[in-house]
């Protein structure tokens, strides 16, 4: 009775170390999948900041083409590019580009727009304010440099357009719940 009592334990013990061991896998492959879940809603959330962003600010677009926020440097062949934006209605717009004094009001739709009353060449330091909003930026008149990535003007999506911002976040939504689905079948 004794070997058959130490075999039943030993073989209880096993078993525990065993189920032990599988619950501890499992844990490692929960919090894998969840951090991987939460990963891929921060890039999509991220991805629809972005897009969210582009062309929806105190500057919106400059000499029609698509003003990215917080960029530092922005390129138009245009001389005389028009600088169009969105702030509080019936808020003055103030600043300089170049040499050159900015000055608008925005529209009872919230918009202004403002073009230089001379050409500007070369780099021209901007600087635009209107409340609490502010935009910093170096212009550059001329082609675009060869060694920055294009996209075609039909590439791009226009200023406020939402159809991007909805295709990633539907994307987004669709990863975190195929993900949550995956988890909880997982497990």
């Amino acid at each position: 009775m004794t070997i058959e009592r130490d075999f039943a334990f030993f073989t209880r013990s096993c078993y525990r170390k065993i189920m032990a061991a599988r619950l501890t896998l499992n844990a490692k492959r929960l919090m894998l999948s969840a951090i991987t879940v939460f990963s891929l809603t921060l890039i999509t959330l991220h991805l629809s900041l972005i897009t969210v962003l582009a062309g929806s600010g105190l500057i919106s677009s400059i000499g029609g083409a698509t003003f990215i926020q917080g960029a530092t440097q922005f390129w138009v062949t245009s001389s005389r590019p028009t600088f169009s934006g969105i702030t509080t209605a019936g808020a003055a717009v103030t600043g300089t580009v170049g040499n050159q004094s900015v000055s608008a009001t925005a529209d009872a739709s919230s918009n202004w727009s403002w073009t230089p009353a001379a050409d500007l060449t070369g780099d021209n330091t901007v600087s635009i304010t209107s409340g609490s909003q502010s935009a910093s930026f170096t212009l550059t008149i001329g082609q675009l440099p060869e060694s920055i990535a294009t996209s075609g003007a039909g590439g791009l999506a226009p200023a406020g357009s939402i159809l991007p911002t909805v295709a990633i976040l539907v994307f987004g939504i669709s990863l975190t719940t195929f993900g949550l689905v995956g988890l909880k079948r997982r497990f």
